[in-house]
């Protein structure tokens, strides 16, 4: 269907039956937004935003609403329900959230955004988004239509991962290809810092290779921001780290702009301060020992060998027991090692063999031996059934997991993440609550590695655990 429809929408008109169109709030290309009220028994006033079916990916957008609505941040709004109607015939989605006193589309047509007005509004933007990043989401449609003010506080619209048909310089150049990730949000926060401080977006080519014009207008530390977060490579862009960074000096900036593109290159110059004389003084004392060596060595009468004599067979080593370490996943799995193959006496040999102390480590070893672990608890990720519905076959996600003595799970990190950022968090969350049996090392228990193998499909979720160490 074309857009015409919602300029058709008008005051009056009831949404589902459920939500009455009482006021316009505003309008954009793709989507209407109005007042409207949500009885939950207060009959409170709240905003509904409407979208064309065809604009969208519906079926997409709709499963990410649903996550959307299990998200809690007190700078991301409330998405309070979100869901798909008829109108005159014609589908719509629409989404129901909290009512801003203020828009920050609204405000740009007036006036550009003062430094102080920029960096509060930078500041809970950052937080929001890195607690998307944790959650592994991202907005992906950060506009000035998003940026909103309830009740004196600036929060995030909910409605993220909108997915709309068409692109704008608000997309990232890498826009459609895979899955969207934390880079395309750093790019859509650059389009946006631009328009605030200077009414204006960039001025850039999509069809060029080169990064957007930052307007020279821009003040430090907001143009060295911009100028980072627009990079066409996602590589190269600045993390939410880095901008904080930026925005506070005073804070060390662990993880700020990438290496790569230094913001000051610095001047190489010859150094000979105190370290560089230690080395030359060190170096000078080195090839002083090395020629008194050498020349004592020549003076020195060699003496003369002595005779030969019967070598006796010196004991092998006892073998070391088996090194504790994580073997290569890739390899087969963890097994004690069992002591050497004893080869059958020769008959015509002594009756009377008595074992070489190299032979009584290993089995000594092996007596000890470790004894592996198991699983005590599995927790599943709980997936809406539409979500799982959009999976075609399906998304595999290995979660390695480090696990204390007492069977507890300390540290849990993503070994694949596979071909959904969502699926992946998912999987990492439910893998933290995992309890175990812990392994037996020489009879003590002792930390261990697993990897959990999780299997997403739409009828159900698999989970699949495997010890790799001891």
């Amino acid at each position: 269907m074309s857009t015409a429809l919602l300029g058709a929408i008008s005051v009056g008109r009831v949404i589902d039956g459920r939500f009455p169109l009482l006021q316009e709030l505003g309008r954009t290309e793709w989507s209407s937004a109005y007042l409207t009220e949500f009885d939950d028994g207060r009959s409170q006033k709240v905003a509904i935003k409407i979208f064309p079916f065809a604009s969208v990916q519906a079926t997409a957008t709709l499963a990410r609403w649903d996550v959307a609505r299990t998200l809690s941040h007190p700078h991301l709004m409330t998405l309070l329900y979100a869901g798909r109607c008829t109108v005159d015939g014609e589908d719509l989605l629409y989404v129901v959230t909290e009512y801003a006193d203020e828009i920050l589309s609204q405000v740009l047509p007036e006036r550009p955004l003062s430094l102080k007005e920029a960096r509060e509004m930078l500041g809970p933007l950052l937080e929001a988004l890195s607690y998307l990043h944790r959650c592994s989401l991202t907005h992906g449609h950060l506009r000035p239509t998003n940026i909103m003010v309830v009740n004196d506080q600036l929060k995030l619209s909910p409605d993220f991962g909108w997915c709309c048909r068409t692109r704008n310089i608000y997309d990232p150049p890498e826009a459609g290809v895979g899955n969207a990730d934390p880079a395309a949000d750093i790019w859509s926060l650059g389009i946006l810092l631009v328009e605030a401080l200077t009414q204006q977006q960039p001025v850039w080519d999509m069809s060029q290779a080169g990064d957007p014009e930052i307007p020279a207008a821009i003040p430090e530390p907001f143009f060295t921001i911009c100028r980072e977060c627009l990079r066409i490579d996602p590589e190269r862009r600045c993390t939410l780290a880095g901008i904080k960074a930026r925005l506070n000096p005073a804070q060390p900036a662990q993880h700020g702009f990438h290496p790569a593109e230094p913001l000051v290159e610095p001047t190489a110059r010859p150094s000979h301060g105190p370290r560089s004389w230690l080395l030359i003084g060190a170096l000078l004392v080195l090839l002083f020992v090395v020629a008194a060596f050498k020349f004592g060595w020549e003076l020195t009468p060699s003496s003369p060998a002595p005779a030969s004599e019967p070598q006796l067979q010196q004991p092998a080593a006892a073998p070391s027991p088996p090194a504790l370490t994580a073997p290569d996943p890739s390899a087969a799995p963890a097994v004690v090692p069992s002591p050497p193959a004893q080869t059958a006496p020769d008959p015509s040999a002594a009756s009377t063999a008595v074992p070489s102390p190299a032979a009584a480590a290993p089995a000594q070893a092996a007596a000890s031996g470790i004894v592996k672990g198991s699983v005590t608890y599995q927790a599943l990720p709980n997936i809406p059934e539409n979500i799982l519905g959009t999976i075609q076959g399906h998304v595999n996600v290995r979660i390695r997991v480090e696990v204390d003595p007492e069977g507890n799970v300390s540290q849990a990190a993503i070994d694949l993440p596979g071909p959904s950022r969502y699926f992946a968090g998912q999987a990492l969350q439910a893998a933290q609550n995992w309890k175990f049996t812990p392994a037996q090392v020489d009879g003590h228990a002792a930390a261990s590695t697993w990897l959990l193998r999780f299997q997403f499909g739409q009828t159900q979720t698999v989970a699949t655990p495997s010890e790799e160490f001891p």
